[in-house]
């Protein structure tokens, strides 16, 4: 992940390294900017298994979130990494951005009730059948409730947004993410 997407989550308090192992920290935070949710993930994998986690007493919720009261969408995300993924390959600084940590919509539920100005919700959660079986019935029932949805998944040959970067850059983002987080 570009250094700039990684400044930019550093600077709002968003992410972090972890001292103990290194691992980096994120934070979803409610409309009042407390601290309601935090997932870790490693920066090295071991043994081809990276090492991923709910911090005890989170609150899910919430999840991984950026906003923004100018814009009336939010896109929709399955994990921290790939909404992380999505801007830099975007380069999108503008829209509301939400990272579920599962492919439930509780934390929806509560973004849109602390963003009411959304109007539009972007989903663009994973290609594989959780992620697609979930896109379809959230879809489904966000269009009910009188949001415009649109199904934005990365590439068909791409699992989620995080691979799509991988392959377009060639690198493992945790090693660039913790190289970035180290400078």
């Amino acid at each position: 992940i570009d250094k700039q997407v990684v400044d930019y989550f550093v600077k709002r308090g968003l992410i972090y390294e972890e001292q103990g192992h290194h691992n980096i920290v994120f934070k979803g935070n409610d409309v009042a900017g407390e601290t309601r949710f935090a997932s870790m993930r490693g920066t090295y994998d071991r043994d081809g298994k990276g090492f991923k986690c709910d911090v005890a007493g989170n609150d899910k919720h919430y999840g991984f979130n950026v906003w923004n009261e100018q814009s009336s969408e939010v896109m929709v995300f399955e994990a921290a990494i790939d909404l992380m993924s999505y801007m830099d390959i975007r380069g999108d600084y503008e829209t509301n951005k939400l990272a579920l940590g599962m492919v439930s919509d509780a934390p929806l539920v509560t973004f849109l009730q602390e963003h009411p100005q959304i109007e539009t919700i972007k989903f663009c959660l994973d290609n594989d059948d959780p992620g697609r079986k979930a896109t379809e019935m959230l879809m489904e029932k966000y269009y009910e409730l009188g949001y415009e949805v649109e199904d934005c998944p990365p590439p068909g040959n791409c699992k989620d947004y995080n691979k799509w970067l991988q392959e377009a850059r060639g690198k493992n983002p945790q090693t660039e993410m913790a190289k970035e987080m180290a400078r």
